[in-house]
């Protein structure tokens, strides 16, 4: 995850024209699995206004050759890639780069936004258990029900260390910003359960801040290249 902070009108149309078609042809190589451009529509833009997303699947893919000049060169014959980079680095600060490992998720699909909740967990093995046995059947009853299209909870990799005030973050995907029947979900999914005791449960972790991204931009995924 790249926090990019803006510092040109022409951000956007340079990630959608120039980068967009390199992450894809990237996809299509197998050396990454996807890339997203995310705005952050509600939450605190003073750091980071835009966030890139670059997925991996496994030390193969992480640890892959990611030097863009054969793909910038195949991708956009003719034209100057330190021209190019030029252009990038004025129309955007890099601020910083995060390294998440997806704990567990439900599938998800095509959202416009997505709902990022870092957390802080004193007892990582206990939140896990609570996130993946107790809230993850919550969130599919709310899947299934059409009202978000996924839902992930990752841990942090890198950074570390006393000054990062978080450790996991949750994220739901969504089409729309409507409130959803939380609670009805989890005591469906959790019928042994009663509400007391679910509350009780988010003792397990602080919820540090929340933030909402709009979806910008995105790569297609492989196979759905190899059906077209």
């Amino acid at each position: 995850v790249d926090c990019m902070k803006s510092t040109s009108t022409d951000y956007v149309d340079i990630e959608t024209d120039i980068w967009l078609p390199m992450h894809q042809a990237r996809v299509a190589q197998g050396t990454i699995t996807g890339w997203a451009l995310y705005w952050v529509e509600y939450g605190d833009r003073t750091k980071c206004d835009y966030y890139t997303v670059t997925s991996f699947v496994g030390a193969e893919q992480l640890n892959a050759d990611h030097s863009v000049e054969a793909v910038f060169a195949a991708v956009h014959p003719g034209r100057d890639l330190k021209q190019e980079m030029a252009n990038t680095v004025e129309a955007r600060m890099h601020v910083a780069t995060s390294l998440w490992q997806s704990v567990d998720r439900t599938a998800v699909g095509q959202h416009r936004y997505a709902v990022v909740n870092m957390m802080n967990a004193r007892d990582p093995d206990l939140y896990e258990r609570m996130e993946t046995q107790v809230f993850k059947p919550g969130h599919q009853a709310l899947v299934d029900e059409g009202y978000r299209s996924g839902w992930a909870l990752y841990e942090l990799v890198t950074p570390l260390g006393t000054s990062i005030p978080y450790n996991y973050s949750t994220v739901d995907f969504t089409n729309d910003l409507n409130p959803v029947p939380m609670a009805e979900a989890l005591m469906s999914a959790n019928p042994d359960r009663d509400l007391d005791a679910l509350e009780d449960l988010l003792e397990l972790r602080e919820q540090v801040s929340s933030e909402t991204w709009a979806l910008v931009a995105a790569t297609e995924s492989a196979s759905a290249g190899e059906q077209e």
